[in-house]
């Protein structure tokens, strides 16, 4: 996408943190806004702080696992602003690496959030997006936790949770480009933003005796150490408007995550016989790669 005014985003998890950040970023390209979170004083207090944009700006409050509500969020947008261009599923939460008691509510709720939330999402904007007849762009929000590893029982939910995101995102992204649809993955690191206090929007269905709410103001962690969100936001706008397959803000872990892939390609065998017929199935999905990478430069370079 070559220009962003005009046009309109949906924006999930866009009362506070990296989703107000991005909203802040599309509202000054020019964009019509539809912000969306889960907890309705949470809009309330955004759109109170986003006011100087006037009506280019609205949110609802929306539960992203919840499929028919996704669906109504989509018709709605589309009531509020006509054509919708930009859908960034940025929803997400997330038990903290340490924890130790992680069972199967912790399992259903950040699976149903942090990956059906915008599985959810792709599958109800998918179809906006198609019949605008001007393209489109996704954002999805993973994590560092989508390329490194993290420790500990909670660490594994959320890891889980996020490297599904970003292989859905990669795959999604040869998938569209063919219909001038861009897909972008969005891998933070510390953001200043509400995700220590998720516990807080946790479904009764699914909430856990001994689950902590607690936030120790004095540890490093998003809540006091994270980059400034606007920052965040800034590259995702580029990233739409330049077709980007990777937002990655936090150059910290660079060094990381190439020792990582380091050991990942290390791990190959050396030389090898490889069957024919194997060979062949693998250079028929390779030549179906290079086709869609192919239309994913053409969309990058018109636009």
């Amino acid at each position: 996408m070559k220009t962003l005014t005009g046009r309109t985003a949906f924006v999930t998890g866009g009362a506070s943190g990296i989703g107000l950040g991005i909203a802040q970023e599309l509202l000054d390209a020019g964009m019509n806004v539809m912000i969306a979170d889960i907890l309705p004083e949470r809009v309330e207090e955004a759109l109170a702080g986003l006011a100087a944009y006037g009506e280019r700006v609205d949110g609802i409050t929306l539960d992203v696992s919840d499929r028919d509500a996704m669906a109504a969020a989509a018709d709605a947008v589309e009531r509020r602003f006509g054509k919708i261009h930009v859908v960034c599923n940025n929803a997400g939460v997330g038990r903290r690496p340490e924890a130790t008691n992680v069972d199967y509510a912790d399992w259903d709720w950040v699976v149903s959030v942090n990956i059906m939330g915008v599985v959810n999402g792709v599958m109800s904007f998918l179809p906006k997006l198609r019949a605008n007849g001007e393209g489109g762009h996704i954002v999805n929000t993973s994590s560092m936790a989508g390329l490194i590893p993290v420790p500990g029982m909670g660490g594994v939910v959320y890891c889980t949770s996020k490297f599904a995101v970003r292989g859905f995102s990669d795959s999604l992204r040869l998938t569209l480009a063919p219909e001038r649809i861009g897909v972008s993955v969005l891998c933070p690191g510390l953001v200043r933003s509400n995700i220590m206090r998720c516990e807080e929007a946790r479904p009764e269905r699914l909430r856990i005796p001994d689950a902590d709410k607690s936030v120790d103001e004095t540890a490093p962690s998003a809540s006091n150490a994270g980059m400034d969100p606007r920052e965040v936001g800034a590259l995702v706008r580029e990233a739409i408007l330049n077709n980007h397959a990777y937002i990655l803000p936090h150059g910290e872990h660079e060094e990381e995550v190439a020792a990582l892939f380091q050991e990942i390609l290390d791990a190959f065998p050396g030389p090898q016989e490889i069957d024919p017929g194997r060979l062949a199935a693998e250079e028929d999905r390779r030549a179906q790669t290079a086709a869609a990478r192919a239309a994913v430069a053409r969309l990058t370079a018109e636009g």
